[in-house]
């Protein structure tokens, strides 16, 4: 379960209304810490946003054309029974 909340005099105040038991070990993740500058900025600037889904459909433009999983499975059980 997650709850949101924000620092104050070094302490977790949780998000109104939210109670725990007294002694309820939590994990703490700092919210966006994991995000670089570059994406903070394509999260928040329409053109960088779309300069990036540009350059991934530039990417996956590049990649080789995969067979439907579904159809692997489906050759490998024919391939099976015809043993």
């Amino acid at each position: 379960m997650g709850y949101k909340g924000v620092v104050k005099d070094n302490a977790i105040v949780l998000e109104q209304g939210v109670k725990l038991p007294e002694g309820t070990e939590v994990e703490v993740i700092a919210q966006g810490w994991w995000m670089s500058e570059e994406a903070r900025r394509n999260a928040t600037d329409k053109k960088s946003f779309k300069r990036l889904l540009d350059e991934c459909d530039e990417l996956r433009k590049q990649m080789p054309k995969t067979t439907d999983s579904v159809q692997i499975i489906r050759e490998m059980r024919e391939e099976r029974a015809n043993r």
